[in-house]
């Protein structure tokens, strides 16, 4: 069964690599940003602009990190909050950061309880994005 199953899927759904990142914005500039410079620092790289798209690949993709936005349909919206609590159910592993533009002291509250390893506020430094995730990979 596994045979067959492994025939049907798409290859990213059974790699098994390390050093595989996920980027979730709804922003495309942003998105494309993240991207590139992760895969410039030797990541490899997906990207989701909505939640269900992040929910897919989390669902077959095993990573090292998740970095998602918090609000990704307008600006009430917290559906990074859902990628945590997925994340953390399918890969308790992959360490997930959530970027927000608005935090208040309750989502984050709420963001950590969930799992989240890294509540963080925008904009910041791609540098320090990478040192943060760098050191969260390096936790284990």
């Amino acid at each position: 069964m596994l045979r067959l199953a492994r025939l049907v899927l798409a290859p990213s759904c059974v790699s098994n690599q390390l050093g595989r990142l996920l980027i979730v914005d709804d922003e495309a500039a942003i998105r494309f940003a993240l991207v590139e410079y992760f895969r410039g620092s030797g990541w490899t790289v997906d990207a989701a602009s909505e939640k269900e798209e992040a929910e897919a690949l989390l669902a077959c993709t095993p990573y090292a990190v998740v970095i998602a936005d918090l609000r990704l349909t307008g600006i009430h919206g917290v559906e990074g909050l859902d990628i945590v609590q997925w994340s953390r159910h399918l890969r308790p592993e992959t360490r997930v950061v959530l970027l927000t533009g608005n935090a208040t002291p309750e989502i984050e509250a709420e963001a950590r309880r969930l799992g989240a390893d890294a509540f963080l506020q925008k904009p910041l430094p791609l540098p320090q994005l990478e040192a943060i995730v760098d050191g969260l990979v390096a936790q284990g």
